[in-house]
């Protein structure tokens, strides 16, 4: 048997993943269960049938618009069931294929852990970027799953894993306390202290210097091109808000002094997320140079 008809079956197993996270990325900030009723049109509410759900294939055919209705689902559907399906493939050649055969079933759980990890940095992306919050039902498990699969698998050295899911959480918690003392205000969210955790619990501690730097360059980055974005088209762009439109979109506008400044804020949870995902791909080389340049900066400090 060859290995193409197993990586077919990881990337078709990713797409149905990836349509049951657009269903978890939809419901849950409204609070509504991700079970039932099945997938229907959110315009005129009819059931969508078997043959108009299949995942990628089913929203190309009907060019992204309800059969009943021709109402047009956002681009996002198709977007989450294609990253799904790739992510869920990279992972399988990266744990399964490589492996002999006696070692198969070893490599499928690590598969599975690790597909817990990315599906959740995805549906914590969408949600974050819109609802400008981490739900607690997805993070908090994330990390008891990431610290107990480093321990059950196991991986090869586990307590790094717990480490670094307090080790995340600490240091988060750090910047947020500094920059309630500077700004009195909130600076940075628990739900993005939680995230930080559950990278780590998956992660390790080694990778959590890598995270930081990589999230905010390139939340940086995001920034300017988003702020160019809306000078050069005259249009509002919508990864920046002010602090006064969060507090206002939380209905937290006498939580704070009148007196303090509007500041620039941004959903800070899909920069972890996605470098968490360059952590996780291509860690073996971007964290240990990043360790390397740490030792040699500290054992250049202990020698001056």
């Amino acid at each position: 048997m060859t290995d193409l008809p197993l990586q077919i079956i990881a990337f078709a197993w990713g797409a149905i993943w990836g349509s049951f996270l657009n269903v978890v990325i939809y419901r849950l900030p409204e609070d509504l269960s991700v079970v039932k009723p099945g997938s229907h049109c959110p315009a005129c509410k009819t059931p969508i049938r078997w043959y108009d759900n299949v995942p990628i294939f089913s929203y190309l055919v009907l060019r992204g618009r309800c059969r009943q209705c021709a109402e047009e689902f956002s681009p996002r559907y198709a977007m989450v069931e294609a990253t799904c399906a790739v992510l869920a493939l990279a992972l399988f050649r990266a744990t399964v294929l490589p492996l002999a055969p006696e070692t198969f079933v070893q490599g499928l759980i690590m598969w599975g852990w690790l597909q817990v990890f990315v599906y959740a940095l995805i549906a914590i992306t969408f949600i974050d970027l819109e609802h400008l919050y981490i739900p607690d039902v997805i993070s908090l498990p994330l990390i008891v799953i990431g610290v107990g699969g480093a321990f059950a698998i196991p991986t090869p050295v586990p307590l790094d894993h717990l480490f670094g899911a307090v080790g995340g959480a600490l240091f988060l918690l750090l910047v947020a306390g500094i920059g309630w003392l500077l700004f009195r205000r909130e600076a940075m969210g628990m739900g993005d202290v939680k995230l930080l955790a559950a990278i780590g619990a998956y992660l390790g501690w080694m990778a959590l210097p890598f995270v930081l730097f990589a999230s905010a360059a390139q939340a940086l980055i995001a920034v300017m091109i988003a702020r160019l974005y809306s000078a050069v088209t005259g249009r509002e762009e919508d990864l920046t808000r002010t602090t006064a439109e969060v507090d206002a979109h939380f209905e937290e506008e006498d939580r704070y002094d009148d007196e303090l400044p509007s500041r620039l804020a941004v959903p800070y949870g899909p920069f972890l997320a996605l470098a968490a995902l360059e952590a996780l791909f291509f860690g073996h080389t971007l964290i240990w140079e990043w360790a390397e340049a740490i030792s040699l900066w500290a054992l250049t400090l202990l020698a001056a």
